[in-house]
């Protein structure tokens, strides 16, 4: 049976392309969106019309709330300001999956992978309110779906994942206690 899909299991996480370092999330994000687009021409000929295609567009706007200490909201800034490349995961916290085959188990996630810029970055801080920043990612190619595992620790952080009601699914996140229950 299908489900409504909620917009807070799906994290975006970062990192400069290139670099040998784990993607990392950015704090306190609120929304983002995916759009694509593509343009199609169509051109009369004798025996009838036909169309073609242009290139793919797919940006990713992105909505936070600034924190006074993230290193990816700078390295996010720094990439538009440097003009340099980021990776970009979307993960799917409702996707959880473990596999537990080898000496210890591996938790994955549902994930969309992209390489691209950031071509917006406005961080607004105003008199009343919180500071926010919004910002726009432009992938350069196509993305690729995949699963990820993601840095240790992080899920705690994530507050606790969706789970289901039968018994094989116990919540092992949020508030549920270190040790499961006997």
């Amino acid at each position: 049976m299908s489900e409504i899909a909620k917009g807070v299991h799906k994290v975006l996480y970062f990192r400069k392309l290139g670099e040998a370092a784990e993607g990392a999330k950015l704090v306190f994000q609120t929304e983002h969106s995916k759009s694509y687009s593509r343009e199609r021409e169509k051109t009369e000929t004798k025996d009838g019309a036909v169309s073609g295609s242009s290139t793919l567009e797919n940006e990713v706007s992105i909505s936070a709330l600034q924190s006074t200490n993230d290193p990816t909201f700078k390295m996010l800034e720094d990439s538009i300001v440097e003009d340099f490349p980021v990776e970009m995961w979307e993960v799917d916290l409702s996707t959880k999956e473990v596999d537990d085959s080898g000496t210890e188990p591996v938790t994955t996630f549902d994930s969309e992978y992209r390489q691209g810029y950031v071509t917006e970055w406005e961080p607004a801080s105003p008199a009343e309110g919180d500071a926010t920043v919004e910002g726009t990612y432009m992938t350069e190619g196509t993305r690729q779906k995949g699963k990820v595992t993601l840095p240790d620790g992080d899920l705690e952080t994530l507050s606790y994942v969706f789970h289901d009601l039968v018994s094989d699914d116990p919540a092992d996140d949020g508030l549920a206690p270190e040790e499961p229950a006997v």
